[in-house]
């Protein structure tokens, strides 16, 4: 009989600790955000949090800030492009960038479509030069919405063209 009580502790034991694990891991936090199309403007308000983020890192040069701020991906292709122009994510780099561009300022805008599959988010608003609009995409990580890039869809004059422009951004890489 005490070796049954032992054992029946034991393997509550376990699970209560295996639960406690489990609900910390990254990956047991879904996406804070509804699946599917976004109709509460309100919920941009964690993404424009994460564009904010990217902003400030490139204004003060913090390497490792923008690096906590955006998603892997979004770091490749960017020292893809920078390398193009024999240049490279540094400090001087971020800050010039940070001076010329802000890429929360677009979600000031009042979106035009915005949808989210899975951990991906991608937003799209109507740019002010009229040439179509700028899709915004993020990544929830589990803890935190990571921005993932910013492309021009000049295609996307309105919610139904950008619709095809933000399916394709929330397509998995």
């Amino acid at each position: 009989m005490a070796i049954e009580r032992g054992w029946t502790t034991t393997v509550c034991v376990s699970l209560g600790l295996a639960a406690l694990v489990f609900a910390w891991l990254p990956g047991a936090w879904p996406n804070p955000l509804p699946q599917g199309r976004i109709a509460d403007p309100g919920a941009v308000v964690a993404l424009r949090r994460a564009a904010a983020a990217v902003d400030a890192a490139c204004q003060r040069g913090d390497v490792q800030a923008f690096a906590a701020a955006t998603t892997e991906a979004h770091r490749q292709e960017f020292a893809q492009t920078l390398q193009t122009l024999d240049r490279r994510i540094e400090p001087r780099t971020l800050r010039e960038i940070g001076a010329r561009s802000s890429q929360a300022r677009w979600l000031d805008a009042e979106a035009l479509v915005a949808r989210v599959r899975g951990s991906r988010v991608a937003v799209a608003v109507r740019r002010p030069d009229g040439a179509g609009a700028q899709v915004l995409s993020f990544a929830w990580d589990g803890r935190q919405f990571r921005f993932d890039g910013s492309v021009q869809a000049r295609e996307a004059v309105d919610a139904a063209r950008a619709r095809a422009a933000v399916d394709a951004a929330v397509s998995p890489r």
